[in-house]
């Protein structure tokens, strides 16, 4: 299977450069990265695999992750954009995007049904190790693309604006980020490369967020006065 990130948004991601009224980026890649969300659960009891990757799962699984993504995402994308390079700043105006909810679910379910193919594909035609290569170069290129080119600020607007706070951010994200990894070899389903690479997504991006809330608590996001 190709990798969950970055190489899976590569197949829908263009979509928003091509339309961007039409969807919701945000949506686009965490319905790309969706069915295999589930993997973090393996051992747990909970009934999120095989559903994440049938076509009813869409619905049931995929789409609720998203919708619960897209939501800590724009809350943690100025926090978090603040203490990126500054080429990359302007992932902060995601923090202001109001994409409609159908726009956000249908950009979600599509883009968890793109993973759903590429999987069957890559399965059947032994092409599995290209085409994650290929998809995840792509998918980064887009990123920066989409970073530098002013696109975050002509889709959006300019990003919130946001006091960094980069010892405390990245100190905290980095723990908690750290603890997930040193946690990882531990649990159930461990020895499944794609059951810990999940895992370890999962904890950069709990880090990320817990950077932000920690960041908030200190210096919380200045008030606009009218």
């Amino acid at each position: 299977m190709p990798a969950t990130f970055p190489s899976h948004p590569a197949v829908v991601l263009p979509l928003k450069v091509w339309r961007p009224g039409w969807f919701d980026g945000v949506a686009l890649v965490l319905g790309a990265a969706a069915p295999d969300i589930a993997y973090a659960f393996d051992g747990s009891g909970l009934p999120v695999w095989p559903l994440s990757h049938q076509v009813h799962g869409l619905v049931l699984w995929c789409l609720p992750v998203v919708f619960v993504g897209c939501w800590l995402t724009r809350w943690a994308a100025p926090l978090v954009a603040a203490h990126l390079p500054a080429w990359l700043r302007d992932y902060g105006a995601l923090g202001v995007a109001r994409p409609r909810w159908w726009v956000t679910a249908s950009s979600g379910v599509l883009a968890a049904a793109s993973h759903l193919v590429w999987d069957a594909l890559a399965d059947k035609t032994w092409v599995e190790l290209p085409s994650t290569v290929i998809g995840g170069l792509v998918t980064m290129a887009l990123l920066v693309h989409v970073g530098r080119s002013g696109l975050l600020r002509e889709w959006h607007g300019p990003p919130p604006s946001t006091a960094p706070r980069p010892a405390l951010f990245w100190s905290v994200a980095g723990a908690t980020a750290a603890v997930g990894v040193a946690v990882a070899p531990a649990l159930p389903g461990a020895f499944l490369p794609h059951t810990t690479g999940v895992r370890l997504l999962c904890a950069l991006a709990l880090g990320l967020i817990a950077g932000a809330v920690a960041a908030t608590t200190v210096c919380p996001t200045p008030s606009t006065r009218r």
